[in-house]
């Protein structure tokens, strides 16, 4: 009965049905053969692009992350006059536009100049984003310059960054660290937090899905996929048609992320998605401490909940103000929180949260 076409659970359990199988396949090759869809299997840039676009103008995820940081970023930037921020998953940079608006109204003094070191594996795609928003900070009459480095996350390096002694630098990490994780020995997140620190950034802004789907047990995995993305499913029947393409266009990128998180093992299992607590642990067992989450940002993360309309969307704060959690009713979706180097370096390994 389940079928990318139903309700939420049936949507959800077509896209779980379709990762067992696609585990079975990987594990028994000689006895089974799947072959769905291309598409499904590996959604070009393109598909993503233009899902992520979609995403963005349906749902309040993508702007949840990305305003609230940007609050976040703002209170950091704040007087001072050359700025640089370093983008580990900058994609088509939706995130800037908003950031862009309000440095150049900064009062009384906008920053001199800006720098973006955007950071991907698509050359094509980097120097696209590069001129249209470098477009956008001339019609703010803001001095701006994109940097791009084309490279893996794991790749690259203190050099590539062209990190100036004179300017204020924050790093921008939103769904990029859980990408780190796939090394189960911890080197490749040690790696990525060395290199960080390195920077000396002011403040490094990080979002993440608030899931627990890097435990080594593939049916504890699979069982908290379930829930998780029966609710993400669930708020996209709320924003679009049951028979909408562009809900099936947006959903496939989750479904790429189920099939990742059941189907995969080893390296090549990169959604390995941990809980808030769990990256308060693996953060600050790398020498960082967490600098909170405050009013501004709950008040920028209201109001962008506003302009949907929909009250199974709420706010939560972990702990003391850490960090901001998005809901869709009782279910955890998203947390953002903001770091620091602390004055003590960290570990020299780090273990993954149990």
């Amino acid at each position: 009965m389940a079928t990318p076409q139903g309700t939420p659970i049936h949507r959800v359990v077509a896209y779980c049905t379709e990762a067992l199988a696609l585990r079975v396949a990987r594990l028994r090759p000689r006895m089974f053969s799947v072959a769905p869809p291309r598409s499904l299997l590996d959604p070009t840039e393109d598909d993503n692009a233009t899902a992520l676009r979609l995403l963005d103008c349906v749902s309040p995820i993508p702007k949840f992350l990305h305003f609230t940081l940007n609050e976040r970023l703002l209170k950091a930037l704040e007087g001072r006059d050359r700025v640089h921020i370093i983008d580990f998953n900058i994609k088509q940079g939706l995130q800037w536009p908003s950031l862009f608006q309000s440095l150049a109204s900064r009062r009384p003094n906008p920053p001199s100049h800006v720098r973006l070191t955007g950071v991907g594996e698509s050359r094509q795609d980097l120097q696209d984003t590069g001129i249209r928003l470098a477009r956008l900070a001339e019609s703010f009459n803001l001095a701006f310059e994109f940097h791009a480095v084309v490279d893996r996350l794991e790749d690259v390096r203190l050099w590539m960054l062209h990190v100036k002694r004179e300017e204020c630098l924050a790093v921008n990490c939103v769904l990029t660290m859980h990408k780190a994780l796939h090394d189960e020995s911890g080197k490749a997140f040690m790696d990525l937090l060395d290199l960080i620190r390195s920077t000396h950034p002011e403040i490094v802004v990080v979002a993440e899905p608030e899931a627990k789907h890097n435990e080594p047990n593939w049916e504890t995995r699979l069982a908290r996929s379930l829930s998780y993305y029966a609710a993400i499913f669930d708020s996209m029947d709320d924003a679009l048609p049951k028979d909408s393409q562009a809900r099936i266009k947006v959903e496939e990128v989750f479904a790429k992320e189920i099939r990742n998180i059941v189907a995969c093992e080893g390296d090549e299992r990169t959604e390995r998605h941990e809980s808030f607590d769990g990256w308060s642990k693996l953060m600050e067992d790398g020498g960082f401490r967490c600098l909170g989450i405050g009013e501004r940002e709950m008040l920028q993360g209201r109001m962008i909940l506003r302009m949907y309309s929909c009250e199974k969307y709420s706010l939560e704060k972990q702990g003391e103000g850490d960090g901001l959690t998005l809901m869709w009713l009782d279910q955890p979706l998203y947390t953002v929180s903001a770091w620091a180097p602390g004055d003590v370096a960290g570990s020299s390994s780090v273990s993954q949260p149990s």
